[in-house]
């Protein structure tokens, strides 16, 4: 094994610092912020397109060394890397929450769960208060399309930091560790279990630009969800399709699309009988468990449509459909996406059956059903990682560049671009691409002695 890679060890770290500082002048920040007047915040306050633009120059910087860091994962330690995913992930798990302003509506809908409001049949706006203020318009009427374990979890976390919001937000980034903290540990086991070297699935599952801001900087509980996701495929993996499957269950009823995973517990199973009859009866006593405990009723299962309501430009086949808006057929929006989806469950389908492995399989249909979906949101690509991390030798070029091309999609403050922060991310990033070229090649590792 060679030494860990420092140079980009430390280029990304300084990409992590510029997007935390970016986003303390620029993030997601909160109506009500305590922070605002105190000296250098109040002072970054008040220059947000620098954040902006300070924010896409770490981004490049950190994109920048994550691609260069391909050549030389192989060669480290594990625990290199994991060194590695500290540091840049210290620097955004203490700045403001970006990219998305999700958190708040998770706080909002926790604090309805614990006043006794149906959180699956209103809005946050039914809440009032400081907390539904820091909720997007677009989300103020929706019901929360989030299982009940999560719904839970978040109005356990409103009985301990009630209406203050900045320990709110600190308390699900939290979660939201705990979640990446499974991932990290589930994952060379995974990746072992499928003959992959463990540096490579963590340098594409753990160290991609994806998870660090979406899932450590805008504490998105796709992290509960994927990480509770890994722990059930290793169980599986490791022949325990009771414990696995249970798992499994666990992380769908904090986001629904988990389930799919059950497929992969029960292939795990190599057929054998047995085993299929507990994986089955383990996930229904599960679900049936987890859900009478919550006391929340089965209405989440009619709220998963909430996210459809949006239109935004990742998701192919409402672009589709607003390309057929234009041009006169109004109509055609609901037929693509419908056409989309069932694209998407054949493809994932197929990939399920024709997959090398039973894990690269389910990363590939899950991959499939983001793609083709009506909604794409950037953390939604995170559904897919561990799956393609731990069950393909070799990550796609293209799954490679769709991460760094994704990854610079969302402005800090998680809202739509305003044409000066456009400008502001565009210079931030240029900046950043010419300091990478401008950097002499990074030297090849030198082996331990």
């Amino acid at each position: 094994m060679g030494r860990p890679d420092i140079v980009n060890r430390t280029l990304g770290f300084a990409g992590s610092v510029a997007i935390a500082v970016g986003g303390a002048a620029a993030g997601a920040l909160p109506q009500r912020d305590p922070f605002e007047h105190w000296p250098l915040i109040r002072e970054l306050r008040a220059f947000p397109l620098a954040g902006v633009a300070g924010t896409y120059f770490g981004l490049a910087l950190l994109c920048g060394a994550w691609l260069r860091m391909r050549a030389t994962a192989d060669t480290q330690r594990p625990a290199d890397l994991i060194r590695t995913l500290l540091w840049w992930a210290a620097p955004l798990a203490l700045t403001a929450p970006m990219f998305s302003r999700d958190v708040y509506s998770y706080l909002a809908q926790g604090a309805m769960v614990g006043r006794g409001l149906d959180a699956y049949r209103w809005g946050p706006s039914a809440l009032g208060g400081p907390l539904a203020l820091d909720v997007p318009a677009i989300w103020q009427d929706t019901p929360a399309p989030y299982g009940p374990v999560f719904l839970r979890c978040a109005s356990a976390i409103l009985a301990v930091t009630g209406e203050h919001t900045v320990a709110g937000v600190l308390a699900m980034r939290l979660v939201a560790l705990t979640g990446v903290a499974l991932i990290v540990a589930c994952l060379p086991g995974l990746a072992a279990r499928f003959g992959v070297p463990a540096q490579r699935a963590l340098w594409f599952g753990a160290l991609n630009p994806l998870l660090l801001l979406h899932l450590v900087a805008g504490a998105h509980n796709d992290a509960l969800m994927v990480g509770l996701l890994a722990a059930g495929l290793l169980a599986a993996a490791r022949h325990r399709p009771l414990l696995g499957a249970a798992l499994v269950t666990a992380a769908a009823l904090v986001k629904a699309p988990a389930v799919l995973a059950l497929v992969t517990v029960v292939a795990l199973s190599r057929g054998r009988t047995g085993a299929v009859i507990r994986t089955l009866a383990g996930a229904a006593l599960t679900f049936l468990v987890l859900q009478a405990a919550s006391g929340l009723g089965l209405g989440w299962i009619a709220a998963l449509h909430t996210p459809t309501t949006v239109r935004n430009g990742l998701s192919l086949s409402t672009d589709a459909g607003m390309l057929l808006a234009v041009a006169g057929h109004p109509d055609a929006m609901a037929v693509i996406r419908l056409a989309g989806a069932a694209l998407g469950c054949a493809l994932a389908g197929w990939a399920l059956l024709r997959a090398p492995n039973p894990l690269a399989g389910l990363g590939l249909a899950l991959t499939a059903i983001v793609l083709c979906g009506p909604v794409v949101h950037p953390w939604y690509l995170l559904w897919p990682i561990v799956p393609l991390a731990a069950g393909l030798h070799r990550q796609p070029s293209a799954a490679v560049r769709l991460s760094v091309g994704v990854a610079m999609f969302l402005l800090p403050f998680g809202a739509p671009g305003y044409p000066e922060a456009v400008v502001a991310a565009i210079f931030g990033t240029v900046g950043g691409v010419l300091y990478l070229r401008l950097r002499p090649p990074v030297p090849a590792l030198v082996p331990a002695t």
